[in-house]
C-alpha cells in the first residue's frame, strides 16, 4: 500500500451488514479530509447472495471501483466469499481478513447432501482447502478470525459480526483513520439503540491485533 493510497474491499453475503461497514469507513475517512470514493455491488436476487463493496482512497481517483488485482485489504465475512473475491481483486501481497464461519447457500452444504432449498448439493470446501487455493494464487497473508463466535460471545447474536470484522481490520493498522473518529460514527450512525452493542463488538475485534 502506497502512502495516502488505499484500495479496500468488504465482501460477504447479503444480510451480513457489509454496506454498513462501508458507510462507516467512508464517513470516517472523509471526515478526516481523505479523498475517498466507494461503490456497492449488491446481490441481485436472494438472501445469502454474494455482495461486496469497493472503497478507494487516494489523491487521483478516476473510478470508485478497484481494478482487478489491486486490492490492498479484503475483509471477507465468509470463507468461500473470501476466496472468490481475492481471486479477482487481491494483490499478491494483499491482506485478507477472513471470518471462519461457513454459510450454506444454494448448491452447497457442509455435509454435501442437500442445500438450503432441499436440492442436491456439493460439499462445502474446508478452510484448509480454501487457504490452499488462495496460496496458489499468491495470496498468503490471510488472517483467520472467529468473527461469528466472537459476536455471539460479546453480544448474544451474530448480528454484530460486521463490527467484529471492522475492528479486526482496523487492528491491522492499515486503515488510516483515528479510532475515535470511527467509534463516534459507530455510535451515531448504526441503527437507533444499537450503538453501544456495536461499539462493544468493534472493540472485541480490535483486541485481535492482527
Amino acid at each position: 500500500m502506497e502512502d495516502n493510497h488505499l484500495n479496500l474491499m468488504i465482501a460477504g453475503l447479503s444480510g451480513q451488514g457489509i454496506i454498513m461497514v462501508e458507510r462507516l469507513l467512508v464517513m470516517s475517512l472523509a471526515q478526516e479530509g481523505r479523498n475517498v470514493l466507494s461503490a456497492d455491488v449488491p446481490p441481485w436476487t436472494h438472501r445469502n447472495a454474494l455482495t461486496y463493496c469497493h472503497i478507494r482512497m487516494g489523491e487521483k481517483l478516476y473510478s470508485p471501483r478497484i481494478p482487478e488485482g489491486a486490492a490492498d485489504i479484503i475483509i471477507a465475512f465468509e470463507p468461500l466469499v473470501g476466496l472468490q473475491v481475492s481471486a479477482v481483486y487481491g494483490k499478491e501481497d494483499a491482506l485478507v481478513i477472513m471470518n471462519d464461519y461457513t454459510v450454506e447457500t444454494r448448491g452447497l452444504s457442509r455435509d454435501g447432501s442437500r442445500d438450503m432449498s432441499g436440492l442436491p448439493a456439493h460439499k462445502y470446501p474446508d478452510i484448509e482447502g480454501i487457504l490452499g487455493h488462495m496460496a496458489g494464487l499468491g495470496i498468503d497473508k490471510v488472517r483467520i478470525v472467529s468473527g461469528t463466535d466472537i459476536s455471539f460471545k460479546e453480544t448474544g447474536s451474530n448480528r454484530c459480526l460486521n463490527m467484529v470484522m471492522l475492528g479486526a481490520a482496523y487492528s491491522s493498522r492499515m486503515i488510516p483513520v483515528e479510532v475515535d473518529t470511527l467509534e463516534n460514527h459507530i455510535l451515531e450512525n448504526t441503527p437507533p439503540g444499537t450503538g453501544q452493542t456495536n461499539l462493544k463488538a468493534f472493540r472485541s475485534g480490535l483486541k485481535l491485533a492482527l
